[in-house]
């Protein structure tokens, strides 16, 4: 058995290896490897060996050792995992925590409810999830729910109304061609909504702004002393440019009246609420899909309250555990707090203490601890690294933390939510939309994938290939951020600009990546967040999603008769799908390079490489439905990406045509 470099003091052939993700093998892992060192070694050792030609009593041992020694060898060479691992959390690099799963819930009221009923932020509804078990969200912020139905719509333009009976039919809601003056009329039946009225507002596509003056839409209430603005509590539509929640706040003067918009034949007495533009304009006129009341956001995780934490069995039996062990996993980041309780309350260790990403940087009377989110493992200082916990029991306690998140979050629409407690003339609870957001924790292997990307990165985005590897910790709705410096996502030059162009999660083959508005704002707000100081100071950052073209196979290849024919063609469109997906495909893995042309013969070279094909008869490539000649690459239009369809691979006879 050869002397590894380890023991030699030789270092690896390769002298730009690098050390996180080009550690060697410590050991030979596999069986035949094992016993074929073993063998080589046999005539140092053993020269009077002269093995039988059957039933040799040494081979067999050989082979029991072998067979024996393959596993120990295995968890040997992890401990190459575990230095990558180790060197990383040294230098405080970590992987995505949970994404946390969102979703809109809507609350409906018995008709016997004649008041609002208030509904407080962190309301906890349970949703069944996968194998029975349920699944715990949190409700974002306080709601009053009524049982006020919508019950008339009707649009004012200029000096004209329009009345909308089929309230399902998509709507203008400041006409076609948004003017100031123009509004839309929202009429209520049922009890008073007191004191607040929170809607969510559909609406088709999105208005991501232009070079126009920003709109700004006016809320106002019919009373009998005519229209009051009435106030903006929270409203997420962006001047009514995308869908979202409007929390308004109502008053006791709010009557049931007859609309007042000019020509109006509808004379119905309601409580009306009117949604009129003051000024600005629009560069897509916003046209109404729904009005849904009592709306709220709900997310994934569940609060813990106060807990008391416990030493590690590693530190239980030391004079000052340094760390402390919670009830609950996985811990967010961020959401731990923690009082230490001391006889003496004007001892500098009583009262809270602040979470750090690491320990590292701290000065020995810092207050600060970090938390292994995985684990639930609470660590504070040692004296040098951040302050020591003072001796006492049970005196560290979590006044809260959450726990939760995770892809299990990602519920279907109408999930079928139920409220932990009892709320009162509760008469459902539903979600139109499915949750998104929701993401595992990232695998050790994944991270050690990009630490070294992560390592020159540091957070600062300095360069486009910093902006690339940390855009994605901004929303799990992400797969990939393309960063064009000085252009825009159709090649336009633009000096001063840096585009981020977002590709969506998904699966191919599927309905293209387009990532949501949502996660192009969550985006934004990651660049903008002085934790992460914007590329080459005055660049403005234009976020946009990707565009895709459609590419589809025509492969008829040869097959080995003594495979699965039917599996080696799958795995044919599997290889072809992986190498053209936009997030992972390409040449070296990392996504396909926008604009970037379909190579014939590295595609004929992935096909030709699937196990079970012995021959490629031929490939056929076809972009946006137009097919491109034989045995040439195909070109796609600049700036855009391949998108997978299901492709058509067929097995010919040898000697046979395709």
């Amino acid at each position: 058995m050869s002397t590894p470099w380890w023991r030699s003091g030789e270092l690896p052939a390769d002298p730009d290896a690098d050390p996180v993700t080009d550690f060697p093998p410590l050991l030979p892992d596999a069986s035949s490897d094992i016993q074929s060192a073993i063998r080589g070694r046999r005539p140092g050792y053993t020269p009077d060996w002269t093995p039988a030609p059957s039933g040799d009593a040494g081979e067999a041992l050989v082979g029991v050792f072998g067979e024996q020694a393959a596993p120990v060898f295995v968890q040997a060479n992890r401990l190459r995992d575990k230095y990558r691992r180790e060197l990383l959390r040294i230098a405080g690099v970590t992987g995505r925590e949970p994404g946390i799963g969102r979703a809109t819930v809507l609350f409906s009221l018995l008709p016997t409810a004649t008041d609002s009923v208030p509904v407080p932020a962190g309301t906890q509804l349970t949703v069944p999830g996968a194998g029975g078990a349920q699944v715990i969200f949190e409700t974002e912020r306080d709601l009053f729910a009524t049982a006020a139905v919508l019950a008339g719509l009707i649009g004012q333009i200029g000096d004209s109304s329009i009345v909308y009976a089929d309230r399902t039919a998509p709507v203008p809601v400041f006409g076609r061609r948004p003017q100031p003056g123009n509004g839309l009329w929202l009429g209520f039946d049922g009890p008073l909504p007191y004191p607040r009225l929170t809607l969510q507002i559909v609406l088709a596509g999105t208005d991501r702004g232009g070079n126009g003056e920003p709109p700004v839409p006016r809320w106002e209430l019919l009373t009998a002393d005519g229209l009051i603005p009435a106030d903006v509590h929270a409203d997420d539509t962006d001047g009514m440019r995308r869908g979202g929640i409007v929390e308004l706040g109502t008053r006791r003067d709010w009557a049931v009246l007859p609309v007042p918009a000019p020509g109006a034949r509808d004379r119905t007495p309601l409580r009306w609420l009117r949604i009129g533009l003051r000024q600005g304009s629009y560069d897509t006129a916003p046209t109404l899909m729904a009005v849904r009341l009592n709306a709220v956001a709900a997310a994934g995780f569940e609060t813990v309250p106060a807990e008391v934490l416990t030493p590690v069995p590693e530190s239980a039996g030391a004079a000052a555990p340094r760390s402390f062990q919670a009830l609950r996993t996985p811990v967010l980041r961020g959401t731990m707090q923690i009082e230490i309780d001391v006889p003496n309350p004007a001892d500098p260790a009583a009262g809270t203490w602040t979470e750090v990403p690491s320990l590292a940087v701290s000065r020995p009377y810092d207050r600060v601890f970090e938390v292994d989110g995985a684990r639930g493992v609470v660590t504070f200082g040692d004296g040098v690294h951040g302050a020591v916990v003072p001796p006492g029991f049970r005196q560290v306690r979590a006044t809260s933390y959450r726990t939760g998140g995770g892809a299990a979050t990602n519920v279907a629409a109408d999930a079928g939510f139920a409220p932990r407690g009892t709320i009162p003339f509760l008469a459902g609870i539903e979600n139109p939309a499915p949750a998104a957001g929701g993401r595992d924790a990232e695998e050790p292997d994944a991270l050690v994938a990009r630490g070294p990307a992560l390592l020159a990165a540091r957070d600062r985005a300095i360069t486009t290939a910093d902006v690339e590897v940390l855009a994605p910790d901004a929303d799990a709705g992400i797969g990939r951020v393309i960063a064009l410096p000085g252009v825009d996502s159709d090649g336009a030059t633009r000096p001063g600009r840096l585009t981020l162009v977002v590709v969506g999660t998904g699966t191919s083959p599927g309905p293209q990546p387009v990532p949501s508005d949502a996660v192009l704002d969550a985006v934004t707000a990651f660049f903008d967040a002085p934790r992460t100081p914007r590329i080459a100071l005055g660049a403005r950052i234009v976020v946009e999603p990707a565009r895709f073209v459609q590419v589809q196979l025509e492969v008829a290849v040869q097959v080995d008769p003594d495979v699965d024919r039917a599996a080696t063609l799958l795995a044919v469109a599997d290889a072809a799908d992986a190498y053209l997906d936009p997030r992972t495909g390409g040449e070296d893995g990392h996504g396909w390079p926008p604009g970037g042309p379909i190579r014939y013969r590295r595609l004929l070279a992935r096909i030709a490489a699937v196990a079970g094909i012995t021959s490629v008869r031929r490939i056929g490539v076809q972009v946006a439905g137009r097919g491109n000649a034989p045995c040439t690459d195909a070109a796609i239009p600049p700036y855009t990406l391949p998108w997978p369809l299901p492709h058509l691979v067929l097995a010919v006879e040898e000697g046979g045509t395709s």
